[in-house]
Protein backbone atom coordinates (compact mmCIF):
# COMPACT_ATOMS: atom_id res chain seq x y z
CA UNK A 1 0.00 0.00 0.00
CA UNK A 2 3.10 2.36 0.17
CA UNK A 3 3.75 2.88 -3.23
CA UNK A 4 0.23 4.41 -4.16
CA UNK A 5 0.43 6.51 -0.78
CA UNK A 6 3.68 7.46 -1.56
CA UNK A 7 2.41 8.62 -5.06
CA UNK A 8 -0.46 10.41 -3.65
CA UNK A 9 2.01 12.40 -1.32
CA UNK A 10 4.51 13.07 -3.83
CA UNK A 11 1.53 15.16 -5.81
CA UNK A 12 0.04 16.73 -2.70
CA UNK A 13 3.35 18.13 -1.82
CA UNK A 14 4.20 19.32 -5.06
CA UNK A 15 0.41 21.19 -4.79
CA UNK A 16 0.62 22.16 -1.36
CA UNK A 17 4.41 23.88 -2.23
CA UNK A 18 3.09 25.12 -5.39
CA UNK A 19 0.26 27.26 -3.21
CA UNK A 20 2.87 27.71 -0.74
CA UNK A 21 4.80 30.28 -3.34
CA UNK A 22 1.39 32.07 -4.50
CA UNK A 23 1.13 29.98 -7.27
CA UNK A 24 -2.46 28.95 -8.91
CA UNK A 25 -2.72 24.93 -9.48
CA UNK A 26 -4.94 25.46 -12.33
CA UNK A 27 -1.62 26.89 -13.63
CA UNK A 28 0.10 23.76 -13.94
CA UNK A 29 -3.03 22.00 -15.87
CA UNK A 30 -1.96 21.77 -19.61
CA UNK A 31 -3.74 19.26 -22.09
CA UNK A 32 -1.36 19.57 -24.97
CA UNK A 33 1.41 19.02 -22.34
CA UNK A 34 0.04 16.19 -21.03
CA UNK A 35 -0.90 14.68 -24.43
CA UNK A 36 2.59 15.21 -25.47
CA UNK A 37 4.19 13.59 -22.68
CA UNK A 38 2.20 10.52 -22.17
CA UNK A 39 1.30 9.59 -25.57
CA UNK A 40 4.61 10.59 -26.71
CA UNK A 41 6.16 8.35 -24.26
CA UNK A 42 3.99 5.35 -24.79
CA UNK A 43 4.35 5.51 -28.26
CA UNK A 44 8.32 5.82 -27.85
CA UNK A 45 7.84 2.83 -25.40
CA UNK A 46 5.62 0.77 -27.74
CA UNK A 47 8.63 0.99 -30.50
CA UNK A 48 10.77 -1.59 -28.32
CA UNK A 49 8.23 -3.53 -26.81
CA UNK A 50 5.46 -5.41 -28.50
CA UNK A 51 1.89 -4.67 -29.04
CA UNK A 52 0.83 -6.93 -26.36
CA UNK A 53 3.53 -6.42 -23.65
CA UNK A 54 2.39 -1.78 -23.70
CA UNK A 55 -1.03 -3.17 -23.47
CA UNK A 56 -0.57 -5.07 -20.38
CA UNK A 57 0.51 -1.90 -18.41
CA UNK A 58 -1.81 -1.46 -16.62
CA UNK A 59 -2.24 -4.58 -15.66
CA UNK A 60 1.33 -4.61 -14.61
CA UNK A 61 0.88 -1.18 -12.55
CA UNK A 62 -1.87 -3.16 -10.67
CA UNK A 63 0.47 -6.07 -9.77
CA UNK A 64 3.01 -3.30 -9.12
CA UNK A 65 0.91 -2.10 -5.69
CA UNK A 66 1.15 -6.23 -4.26
CA UNK A 67 2.61 -7.72 -1.59
CA UNK A 68 6.02 -9.27 -1.54
CA UNK A 69 6.05 -13.29 -1.51
CA UNK A 70 4.71 -14.85 2.27
CA UNK A 71 7.57 -16.96 2.82
CA UNK A 72 6.75 -17.78 6.03
CA UNK A 73 3.69 -19.14 4.54
CA UNK A 74 5.72 -21.44 1.91
CA UNK A 75 7.97 -22.74 4.57
CA UNK A 76 4.34 -24.02 6.67
CA UNK A 77 2.92 -25.29 3.02
CA UNK A 78 6.06 -27.34 2.41
CA UNK A 79 6.21 -28.57 6.00
CA UNK A 80 2.81 -29.83 5.90
CA UNK A 81 3.33 -31.33 2.76
CA UNK A 82 6.85 -32.93 3.25
CA UNK A 83 4.62 -34.83 6.37
CA UNK A 84 2.27 -35.76 4.25
CA UNK A 85 4.62 -37.45 2.23
CA UNK A 86 6.63 -39.28 5.12
CA UNK A 87 3.24 -40.86 6.66
CA UNK A 88 1.72 -41.71 3.73
CA UNK A 89 4.41 -41.52 0.67
CA UNK A 90 4.96 -38.90 -2.15
CA UNK A 91 1.74 -40.05 -3.88
CA UNK A 92 -0.47 -39.07 -1.35
CA UNK A 93 0.51 -35.52 -2.53
CA UNK A 94 -1.29 -35.80 -5.50
CA UNK A 95 -4.59 -35.68 -3.20
CA UNK A 96 -3.15 -32.18 -2.00
CA UNK A 97 -2.78 -30.54 -5.21
CA UNK A 98 -5.63 -28.85 -5.31
CA UNK A 99 -4.68 -26.82 -2.26
CA UNK A 100 -1.24 -25.48 -4.15
CA UNK A 101 -2.12 -22.63 -5.83
CA UNK A 102 1.54 -21.83 -7.39
CA UNK A 103 1.76 -23.19 -10.55
CA UNK A 104 5.33 -23.78 -10.11
CA UNK A 105 5.58 -25.47 -6.75
CA UNK A 106 2.90 -28.01 -8.17
CA UNK A 107 5.03 -28.43 -11.19
CA UNK A 108 7.87 -29.24 -8.77
CA UNK A 109 5.44 -31.53 -6.78
CA UNK A 110 4.12 -33.13 -9.75
CA UNK A 111 7.69 -34.35 -10.45
CA UNK A 112 8.14 -35.89 -7.19
CA UNK A 113 5.09 -37.47 -7.55
CA UNK A 114 6.02 -38.89 -11.39
CA UNK A 115 9.07 -40.59 -9.61
CA UNK A 116 11.70 -37.74 -11.05
CA UNK A 117 15.25 -37.93 -8.99
CA UNK A 118 16.53 -34.70 -7.31
CA UNK A 119 18.71 -34.20 -10.51
CA UNK A 120 15.83 -33.45 -12.80
CA UNK A 121 13.66 -31.62 -10.06
CA UNK A 122 16.29 -29.32 -9.76
CA UNK A 123 17.41 -29.18 -14.17
CA UNK A 124 13.06 -28.60 -14.87
CA UNK A 125 12.10 -26.36 -12.00
CA UNK A 126 15.39 -23.76 -12.13
CA UNK A 127 14.62 -23.83 -16.41
CA UNK A 128 11.21 -22.64 -15.09
CA UNK A 129 12.46 -20.45 -13.00
CA UNK A 130 14.54 -18.97 -15.97
CA UNK A 131 11.97 -18.33 -17.95
CA UNK A 132 10.10 -16.58 -15.04
CA UNK A 133 12.71 -14.20 -14.57
CA UNK A 134 13.12 -13.68 -18.63
CA UNK A 135 9.27 -12.92 -18.40
CA UNK A 136 9.71 -10.75 -15.15
CA UNK A 137 13.06 -8.77 -16.34
CA UNK A 138 11.11 -7.95 -19.86
CA UNK A 139 7.81 -6.38 -17.95
CA UNK A 140 10.02 -4.09 -15.84
CA UNK A 141 11.93 -2.86 -18.68
CA UNK A 142 8.76 -1.60 -20.11
CA UNK A 143 8.60 0.82 -17.46
CA UNK A 144 12.11 1.57 -16.97
CA UNK A 145 11.85 2.53 -20.58
CA UNK A 146 8.94 4.99 -20.12
CA UNK A 147 10.55 6.84 -17.06
CA UNK A 148 13.77 7.33 -19.58
CA UNK A 149 11.01 8.71 -22.76
CA UNK A 150 9.04 10.80 -20.14
CA UNK A 151 11.15 13.72 -19.33
CA UNK A 152 12.88 13.75 -23.00
CA UNK A 153 9.23 13.95 -24.58
CA UNK A 154 8.69 16.90 -21.45
CA UNK A 155 11.99 18.55 -23.17
CA UNK A 156 10.72 18.38 -26.51
CA UNK A 157 7.45 20.23 -25.45
CA UNK A 158 9.08 22.94 -23.59
CA UNK A 159 11.07 23.60 -26.75
CA UNK A 160 7.95 22.94 -28.89
CA UNK A 161 6.30 26.35 -26.76
CA UNK A 162 9.41 27.95 -27.03
CA UNK A 163 9.34 27.87 -30.70
CA UNK A 164 6.04 29.05 -30.36
CA UNK A 165 6.38 31.81 -27.89
CA UNK A 166 9.33 33.12 -30.11
CA UNK A 167 7.06 33.15 -33.27
CA UNK A 168 5.14 35.68 -31.52
CA UNK A 169 7.03 38.13 -29.95
CA UNK A 170 5.10 40.77 -31.59
CA UNK A 171 2.68 40.21 -29.02
CA UNK A 172 4.37 40.69 -25.37
CA UNK A 173 1.45 40.22 -23.57
CA UNK A 174 0.82 36.52 -24.19
CA UNK A 175 4.69 35.97 -23.50
CA UNK A 176 4.55 34.80 -19.92
CA UNK A 177 1.58 32.71 -20.23
CA UNK A 178 3.17 31.12 -23.46
CA UNK A 179 6.10 30.49 -21.54
CA UNK A 180 3.81 28.88 -18.32
CA UNK A 181 2.26 26.30 -20.58
CA UNK A 182 5.67 25.58 -22.21
CA UNK A 183 7.17 25.05 -19.05
CA UNK A 184 4.38 22.22 -18.13
CA UNK A 185 5.73 19.58 -20.34
CA UNK A 186 9.02 19.70 -18.64
CA UNK A 187 6.68 19.50 -15.47
CA UNK A 188 4.59 16.64 -16.83
CA UNK A 189 7.94 14.69 -18.11
CA UNK A 190 9.62 14.83 -14.78
CA UNK A 191 6.38 13.65 -12.75
CA UNK A 192 5.88 10.89 -14.75
CA UNK A 193 8.83 9.70 -14.68
CA UNK A 194 9.83 10.06 -10.92
CA UNK A 195 6.55 9.87 -9.23
CA UNK A 196 5.05 7.11 -11.65
CA UNK A 197 7.54 4.98 -13.76
CA UNK A 198 10.31 4.62 -11.95
CA UNK A 199 8.17 3.56 -8.67
CA UNK A 200 6.16 1.25 -10.66
CA UNK A 201 9.37 -0.40 -12.29
CA UNK A 202 11.49 -0.08 -8.25
CA UNK A 203 8.24 -1.72 -7.21
CA UNK A 204 8.30 -4.34 -9.56
CA UNK A 205 12.03 -5.47 -9.24
CA UNK A 206 11.25 -6.27 -5.72
CA UNK A 207 8.57 -8.52 -6.08
CA UNK A 208 10.57 -10.21 -8.59
CA UNK A 209 13.43 -10.58 -6.18
CA UNK A 210 11.23 -11.66 -3.49
CA UNK A 211 9.22 -14.04 -5.67
CA UNK A 212 12.43 -15.45 -6.61
CA UNK A 213 13.24 -16.46 -3.14
CA UNK A 214 10.15 -17.55 -2.51
CA UNK A 215 10.60 -19.98 -5.80
CA UNK A 216 14.36 -21.43 -4.76
CA UNK A 217 13.04 -22.15 -1.29
CA UNK A 218 10.38 -24.14 -3.58
CA UNK A 219 12.85 -25.90 -5.19
CA UNK A 220 14.74 -26.47 -1.90
CA UNK A 221 11.84 -27.91 -0.10
CA UNK A 222 10.40 -29.90 -2.92
CA UNK A 223 13.97 -31.79 -2.51
CA UNK A 224 14.31 -32.26 1.15
CA UNK A 225 10.43 -34.31 0.51
CA UNK A 226 12.21 -36.07 -1.46
CA UNK A 227 15.14 -37.00 0.62
CA UNK A 228 12.08 -37.76 3.52
CA UNK A 229 13.52 -34.55 6.12
CA UNK A 230 11.01 -34.44 8.88
CA UNK A 231 8.92 -31.52 9.73
CA UNK A 232 11.52 -30.11 12.11
CA UNK A 233 14.47 -30.76 9.75
CA UNK A 234 12.54 -29.01 6.75
CA UNK A 235 11.63 -26.16 9.07
CA UNK A 236 15.24 -25.52 10.25
CA UNK A 237 16.35 -25.72 6.52
CA UNK A 238 14.05 -23.70 4.95
CA UNK A 239 14.33 -20.58 7.68
CA UNK A 240 17.63 -19.83 6.24
CA UNK A 241 15.58 -18.14 3.82
CA UNK A 242 13.93 -15.81 5.74
CA UNK A 243 15.59 -12.40 7.12
CA UNK A 244 17.62 -12.47 10.78
CA UNK A 245 14.70 -10.35 11.83
CA UNK A 246 12.25 -12.68 11.18
CA UNK A 247 14.31 -15.59 11.90
CA UNK A 248 14.79 -14.10 15.58
CA UNK A 249 10.99 -13.86 15.98
CA UNK A 250 10.31 -17.28 15.46
CA UNK A 251 12.95 -18.79 17.26
CA UNK A 252 11.48 -16.14 20.09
Amino acid sequence: MLMPIGMVLALVFMLVSNVMEGGNPGALVAIPSFVLVFGGTLAATATSFTVGEVMGMPKLAIKGFGKPADLEGTIKQLTELGEVARKDGALALEARMSDVKDPFLRHGLTLLVDGADEHRIQDEMEAALGAITDRHMRNISIWTKAAGFAPIFGLMGTTMGLINMLGHLDKPDEIGHSLAVAMTATLYGLISSNVMFTPISDKLTRLHESEMLAKEMMIDGVCSILHGFSSRAMTERLEVWLKPAARAKKAA
